[in-house]
């Protein structure tokens, strides 16, 4: 089990082809996603693998590119091989991440994420 005091964030690394990058992603368990990276990382990562269309919370679509690649949570041994969407200004990592844990939010102060 590992503890994040940086509330409501958890520090991950992630992969798309020979990029890898360490961050602070915040939960959103309004994500049904697995990663988003912030748009302007397409510039980093190249050519995705697909092109996918997000309904956002105010009803309106946007499209991004995605990426098949790789995330891990710092603390945990499981890589976990996920669809990374740019899209947006932040890191959040989604349910199709979160999905795969235990999490406890703890009285908003700490978060707990075991297997």
């Amino acid at each position: 089990m590992i503890s994040s005091a940086d509330y409501p964030y958890l520090r991950i690394r992630f992969q798309v082809r020979s990029h890898t990058d360490t961050v602070s992603a915040y939960i959103d368990t309004g994500f049904d996603g697995y990663l988003a990276v912030p748009a302007e990382h397409s510039k980093k990562l190249g050519p995705g693998d697909y092109v996918s269309r997000w309904e956002m919370a105010d009803n309106s679509f946007a499209l991004s590119e995605e990426y098949l690649g790789m995330v891990w949570i710092d603390g945990i041994q499981k890589e976990i091989f996920a669809r990374i969407t740019c899209l947006g200004d932040e890191f959040l990592l989604g349910r199709g991440i979160i999905d795969q844990f235990r999490v406890v939010f703890d009285h908003g102060n700490h978060i707990q994420v075991s297997l």
